[in-house]
């Protein structure tokens, strides 16, 4: 007799991330705009990028697009690890220019963005290994935990008051997940507590899946932007990164994942956990989409790097004014500086769920709860700094209207 999958049934019952995002919040809005056709909408919860694709990235794609579309220069399938012209600029004007650190070419995977890396990487343990995942969390690395079969693991709690920082695990952990800089909450790892982590994880023979995602975001002087400035990392770290954000690919979906060939953990020997990486690719990815792979070298040429740190520069003016504008509004926010998210709350209101209808109502701001980042983000709004500068402009003027946010009795549902 055929059965479903138990893990991915109680995720459906339990309800996920995406569940919410689109069920529930979507009809909240649909059911707010018909009751108040006059308010103005601003939509800063979802993490969709504004600025469209730079000029280097449409010149790229477009001779791409030509050379795919002659039969002399076709091509059909990409290497599945990757194209080697994107992993060779990754190694040396990423890591090499910029973190100063020497990644083989043959270290690096593309993918088709985080997301599917940061769930599907588990692939490469045992199902009984234990994982460690910070709380607040990025909901996919939870949920992804919970369907490999993983029915426990251990909370890193990360509070207001330690600056969203967690401590190393108390007890045994195989597997780190680490966020920095953290969606949601902002904060950025010291160098020294990074390094923390990277002696934790040689001690235990232990894993440190990092998500560096918006690590291009990172500007405060001495910040890591990647695990491997940290003496140790390739030998017990897994990083994550993407051009979503900083390079406006959210729709192409590019990125790539770094498995040092040092990696080892208690049963292996240097290079086997690359191998049985490409493996599993060859299984359940096949590589990511040769076109959207030449935007990202375009990306990594002396003119994409410019037009990164012009998209990164746009979101952090959008930042600064929402942030300010946030705080006139009595309302205490984290982030914003290394990140393209802020973190907010209020005084007043003790409820994540109460906050966020408390905003749409008196705003128009649409953020996202953070109880849906897990336990620790009970009381906090994620709120996104990618969007039209226009919007943040109008959203800006109305916060600088109110004297505080505080909670209306009847607003929550």
């Amino acid at each position: 007799m055929t059965t479903k999958n138990i893990y991915l049934q109680r995720l459906w019952e339990q309800g996920t991330y995406y569940q919410t995002m689109k069920l529930k919040i979507s009809k909240i809005l649909a059911d707010f705009q018909q009751n108040y056709p006059e308010m103005r909408v601003f939509l800063m919860g979802w993490g969709n990028t504004s600025q469209g694709l730079t000029p280097t990235t449409v010149t790229h794609l477009v001779n791409a697009s030509r050379r795919f579309g002659d039969v002399n220069t076709y091509s059909s399938y990409e290497d599945i690890q990757g194209n080697l012209q994107l992993r060779n600029k990754v190694s040396r004007n990423y890591y090499l220019k910029h973190i100063h650190r020497e990644i083989k070419p043959s270290e690096i995977f593309i993918t088709d963005g985080a997301q599917g890396v940061l769930t599907g990487i588990l692939d490469l343990f045992d199902p009984d290994n234990v994982v460690a995942l910070q709380n607040p969390y990025y909901p996919s690395c939870y949920e992804a935990t919970l369907l490999s079969g993983r029915t426990s693991f251990i909370e890193l709690p990360c509070i207001e008051e330690f600056n969203f920082i967690p401590d190393l695990p108390k007890e045994h952990a195989d597997i780190i997940y680490l966020s920095f800089p953290n969606n949601p909450t902002g904060a950025v790892m010291q160098r020294e507590k990074l390094q923390d982590f990277v002696n934790y994880a040689q001690a235990h023979s232990s894993i440190i899946i990092f998500d560096a995602v918006y690590s291009s975001f990172v500007q405060t002087p001495g910040i890591p932007k990647s695990i491997y400035e940290i003496d140790g990392a390739d030998q017990c770290a897994i990083e994550i990164c993407s051009f979503s954000k900083s390079g406006n690919l959210s729709g192409l979906r590019v990125g790539w994942v770094v498995v040092p060939h040092h990696l080892k953990i208690a049963d292996t020997k240097d290079g086997e956990l690359q191998n049985l990486w490409n493996i599993r690719n060859s299984i359940k990815f096949w590589g990511a989409s040769n076109l959207a792979q030449q935007a990202a070298i375009g990306l990594l040429s002396e003119e994409g790097e410019t037009e990164i740190h012009s998209n990164v520069e746009y979101y952090f003016a959008n930042a600064s004014l929402l942030k300010k504008a946030l705080e006139t509004a009595g309302l205490v926010c984290y982030g914003g500086t290394d990140n393209p998210y802020i973190w907010i709350k209020s005084p007043q209101i003790q409820s994540s769920w109460q906050l966020f209808y408390t905003l749409l109502h008196q705003t128009g701001i649409v953020g996202i709860p953070g109880i849906l980042f897990g336990s620790e983000g009970e009381g906090f709004l994620r709120l996104s700094n990618l969007g039209h500068r226009k919007d943040i402009e109008d959203a800006a003027f109305i916060l600088n209207g109110c004297h505080s946010i505080t909670a209306a009795d009847g607003i929550m549902q």
